[in-house]
């Protein structure tokens, strides 16, 4: 069973590239500092869209060990030396722990 931490989040006007240098190369290395994360990859909204309305065009996608969700996201909280940015818009976050329900199903070769 994977288990992801997902963050969808939005820079403050004028703040993008601060926010983005700041995810880059502060936060996702110390998010991974915390016991129980072993992954983190970022994405940006694709300007292609089925759904032409998007809130957020930020997002962080963080693997944590399955067996230690509770504990991970209590490491987390107690994680008072993470360095937080003050070019993110602190109205636009959204944080969600989801788990896998099966195998990874791929597209026949």
């Amino acid at each position: 069973m994977k288990t992801l931490y997902m963050v969808r989040a939005n820079p403050k006007v004028g703040q993008e590239e601060k926010f983005n240098r700041w995810y880059n190369d502060i936060h996702l290395d110390q998010v991974l500092r915390v016991s129980g994360f072993i992954s983190a990859q970022r994405y940006k909204l694709a300007s292609e869209q089925i759904q032409q309305k998007q809130e957020y065009a930020y997002f962080a996608i963080y693997e944590i060990e399955s067996n230690e969700i509770g504990q991970t996201l209590e490491n987390l909280r107690q994680a008072s030396w993470l360095e937080m940015s003050d070019a993110i818009d602190p109205k636009s976050i959204d944080v969600a722990v989801i788990t896998s329900l099966g195998k990874k199903v791929t597209a026949p070769q």
